[in-house]
């Protein structure tokens, strides 16, 4: 095979191949276990790469005396995070070369200066090596076809075999160490290192489960604890089942033959906004020590078709096994029920929701999902659910503790007789309820004052019943102080 190379001085351009390259960039010489194991990684890619790019220009294919073996890679035997990474994932070869140029794009660009000394040399260009050059910055950016390139050397069943293995998928794919997001075909794609990967294998800093900007759940942390919760007794005893799952599960009780229950758990948490549906996740969450990650809708439901699926796939095999809690707010945009078929895109909805059933009956953690109200779920999906949890609006007496629990220290409201009417006749939730003392424990502090009075206060619930129930609902309710 010969190289489909536009050149005006080839013999420039082997000299260019040719020159060994004894030193490495500096950036990367730190004497450190982390960057040492980077180093040998760097070093081998780019004999690799030298030793392809020589390949490329022989016309003679005598000359070749070692053929088009590659190099074995480093030893990973250290402690390093890139080693770790090595050995958790078992990387194959393929893996690492695309590992390899995914760090040395990101972080070391001379380490592929071969590819830019082909690009600069006399117009030269080659076809076979694939990537991305920029004239302005004079970087070149590799593609997928850049490490097929240095897999395959100029060997066209070579190039067969190792574009199978490409296009199946890397376990840096599936594990979203190494992105592909051209919309083109596979191979040209960029190889992109995500940037929590890059700086784990620098400084030692443990990727969270939720790194990468195309994850669509984030980490969600509450200091907040069951002491910070105002419930009603009903749904304390309807959380308990969560509790004894969470337990279960760190116990092994899932791995045992003793019975045939598989080890997911979902439960529904429904009732009106601001009823306290995402806080009780997240004190949940603290409670029984796992990480809850809050799921985007936003990053998830997609106009094309197909797109949702395959952003919830990343979802669901990112947290497989990892005991922790995936919560989805306003889940009836995504569980809701199934309609009429009337055109393509009531089809395609609906297979989309059939999708969703039974992948989330798979998912070996902890969903909790919130909606407004529990009738808008799909009926199939409802009979997967484990806990049904109606979190209902406060009662009065809950009103009145809620009143209580956001009173700041050494701020009093003017009598009890406003306390009672406060209670008694605005049916505000938690969230209602916070915001009002929270904009009047501001405003008597921009006072100097401590009392809270009817005048003051009124201002903030006509604020807050406009917001929760319309202009037309913003008149208040007289209050008469007992003599």
């Amino acid at each position: 095979m010969k190289s489909h190379i536009n050149h005006e001085d080839p013999s420039l351009i082997k000299t260019k191949i040719n020159e060994k390259t004894e030193t490495i960039n500096p950036l990367f010489q730190a004497n450190t276990v982390n960057h040492n194991s980077l180093n040998e990684e760097m070093k081998w890619l780019q004999f690799l790469i030298e030793k392809r790019c020589k390949e490329l220009f022989l016309e003679d294919e005598t000359e070749l005396n070692v053929g088009y073996e590659i190099p074995e890679p480093p030893k990973s035997d250290d402690k390093s995070p890139y080693s770790v990474t090595v050995n958790t994932h078992q990387l194959t070869v393929v893996d690492r070369i695309i590992l390899a140029l995914g760090i040395a794009s990101a972080h070391y660009p001379s380490v592929l200066k071969t590819f830019v000394q082909i690009e600069e040399s006399s117009n030269a260009f080659a076809i076979e090596a694939g990537g991305e050059y920029d004239k302005i910055s004079r970087s070149f950016k590799p593609t997928f076809q850049t490490a097929l390139f240095l897999l395959a050397g100029k060997d066209l069943s070579l190039w067969s075999q190792y574009g199978a293995q490409l296009i199946n998928g890397s376990v840096l794919l599936k594990n979203d160490i190494i992105y592909n997001r051209s919309s083109a075909e596979f191979i040209h794609g960029k190889i992109e290192l995500d940037t929590a990967y890059l700086n784990y294998f620098l400084s030692g800093q443990k990727p969270q489960l939720d790194h990468g900007s195309y994850f669509p759940g984030r980490l969600y942390k509450s200091d907040l604890t069951m002491e910070d919760i105002i419930l009603e007794d009903n749904v304390q005893d309807q959380i308990k089942p969560i509790g004894h799952y969470i337990k279960a599960l760190e116990n092994g009780f899932f791995k045992t033959n003793e019975h045939s229950f598989k080890p997911g758990f979902i439960a529904l948490f429904y009732g009106a906004p601001g009823t306290g549906k995402t806080m009780l996740a997240g004190i949940l969450a603290t409670t029984f020590g796992i990480d809850m990650y809050h799921v985007d809708l936003s990053q998830v439901v997609s106009k094309y078709i197909g797109e949702t699926e395959k952003n919830l796939e990343v979802l669901f095999n990112r947290l497989q096994g990892k005991n922790c809690m995936l919560f989805f707010d306003e889940a009836d945009a995504l569980f809701g029920k199934r309609s009429d078929v009337k055109d393509a895109h009531d089809r395609y909805a609906n297979q989309e929701v059939s999708y969703l059933l039974q992948r989330i009956e798979k998912f070996d953690g902890l969903t909790i999902l919130a909606s407004n109200f529990e009738n808008n779920m799909d009926d199939a999906f409802k009979r997967r659910i484990d806990v049904s949890i109606n979190v209902i609006r406060p009662t009065e007496i809950t009103r009145k503790a809620l009143w209580e629990h956001y009173l700041p220290k050494n701020i009093t409201f003017e009598s009890e007789d406003l306390l009672k009417h406060l209670t008694k006749e605005y049916t505000y939730t938690g969230a209602n309820i916070r915001n009002i003392m929270k904009n009047v424990a501001m405003a008597l502090h921009d006072r100097n004052e401590t009392i809270i009075t009817y005048s003051l206060i009124s201002t903030y619930l006509m604020i807050e019943n406009e917001k929760a129930f319309g202009k037309n609902q913003s008149r208040l309710s007289p209050f008469v102080q007992n003599p």
